[in-house]
């Protein structure tokens, strides 16, 4: 049961909740912390009392060393200016969605309910460890995980990863850069590594429907030549088939990460390879466990559903949600592929709503920009990528350019440590 809201703080503030402090979530904070009238303020809420960097946690797992570079404390001190009245709530929990309140594991300002004029929903997505770190844990924990694969990578010579999507052909660039003698195998399901065909749409036709947008083929032939070129085997239109336990000594078990020996592990096509250390490359999973608890109707696609201002939509005629709350991110249905610069354009377009709420105003519908970059490193000075241009379409880029973009240090200098707009000034490895 919650405690009743602080009546001092619902009387003096209008309360802009966002629920995870993801990138999206702390980009939509830096968009209406200038704009935001006295009156109103932000409360940004995140389990981890860390934000990290997922765009560099591959490296992170094979480098020692980054696992320092890629985490930052989330305080006060690092997001907000100077005596704002705008408010970290870290580490906690959202462990309910109300029409006009959320809830909250532990207190905040003497009560565990918070209302608000309008919440916004920046959950992200999942990944298993070492991509994100696992649930609950510490900045210290996600490191100690992160230098654990790293000495497991160091002690394996034969590596086999599971999926030949942008995961997993960064995570084999990262170790053949690092250890120019192991054996690295991809196995890929598709008939080119990424994925070339476009993913089919919600089955049931639902308006909003979100649908992987496709990669240019060119970029998957390219990363093919690459790979040859680093001597990482790919082996494609096939799948490793994972067993629910061990049948004997000699067998991979379907256990991921070092083996205790040689495995033989098996593919559908009756191919066996050999491993003493698996990995899967598994993408993002929307993280809607909040939605799927208020209101089931307002997921599509597995991702909660939005109309064209960014407002959470739902069959439910009765939601909680479709009055007061927006959804920006990895975790709603707005299209085109769930990267930084996709997070950061719902970012900009919610912040346009939100203060035309404020101030009375029509909502502005969002579309979201054409300009979109897909890089794939594979190590600091390999890799290919394309952009997307308006009217203009998508264009292969030559590996210089992501290596000058990407490569080298993985836009941490570029991306993530500016985001934090604090009086402390962040730096790798604080």
């Amino acid at each position: 049961m919650s405690t009743p809201p602080a009546e001092q703080n619902m009387s003096k503030f209008k309360n802009i909740v966002i629920v995870g402090a993801s990138s999206a979530g702390q980009q939509l904070a830096n968009y209406l912390s200038p704009s935001l009238p006295t009156t109103h303020r932000i409360i940004l809420i995140d389990a981890l009392d860390y934000a990290f960097w997922p765009i560099a946690s591959l490296r992170a797992a094979v480098v020692p060393g980054w696992e320092k570079r890629i985490t930052v404390p989330l305080s006060q001190e690092t997001v907000f200016p100077k005596n704002s009245n705008h408010k970290l709530v870290v580490p906690n929990k959202v462990v309910e969605l109300k029409e006009n309140s959320i809830v909250l594991e532990k207190l905040f300002e003497g009560s565990n309910e918070v209302p608000f004029f309008k919440c916004i929903l920046s959950t992200g997505a999942q990944q298993p460890s070492p991509m994100r770190p696992p649930a609950d844990s510490s900045k210290q924990g996600y490191h100690d995980v992160l230098i654990k694969t790293q000495g497991e990578i160091k002690q394996a010579q034969k590596i086999v990863i599971i999926g030949g999507g942008a995961v997993g052909l960064e995570m084999a660039g990262e170790i053949r850069a690092n250890y120019p003698d192991k054996s690295i195998t991809i196995v890929h399901s598709l008939s080119s590594v990424l994925h070339p065909q476009a993913t089919a749409p919600d089955p049931k036709g639902k308006a909003h429907s979100y649908s992987s947008p496709p990669t240019l083929p060119k970029l998957s032939v390219t990363l093919e030549k690459l790979l040859a070129d680093s001597k990482i085997d790919l082996i494609l239109n096939d799948k490793v088939e994972i067993p629910a336990e061990q049948t004997s000594a000699e067998d991979w078990s379907g256990s991921f990460g070092l083996q205790d020996g040689v495995k033989k592990v098996k593919l559908q096509s009756g191919k066996t390879l050999e491993a003493d250390y698996v990995f899967v490359s598994i993408g993002n999973k929307p993280n809607v466990g909040l939605v799927q608890q208020a209101d089931k109707d307002a997921l599509i696609s597995g991702m909660v559903g939005v109309d064209e201002y960014l407002r959470v939509t739902s069959e439910n005629s009765q939601s909680p949600l479709t009055k007061n709350y927006y959804a920006i991110g990895d975790c709603c249905s707005t299209p085109g592929w769930k990267t930084y610069m996709g997070a950061d354009y719902d970012a900009k377009g919610c912040s346009v709503n939100i203060i035309n709420e404020i101030k009375g105003k029509a909502l502005k519908k969002y579309v979201r920009p054409s300009l979109a970059a897909m890089m794939i490193p594979l190590g600091p000075e390999k890799g290919s990528g394309t952009l997307t241009f308006p009217v203009a379409g998508t264009w292969q880029v030559p590996g210089g350019m992501v290596r000058a973009a990407k490569g080298g240090n993985l836009l941490l200098s570029q991306l993530f440590y500016p985001r934090f707009k604090g009086e402390k000034k962040v730096t790798a490895g604080m």
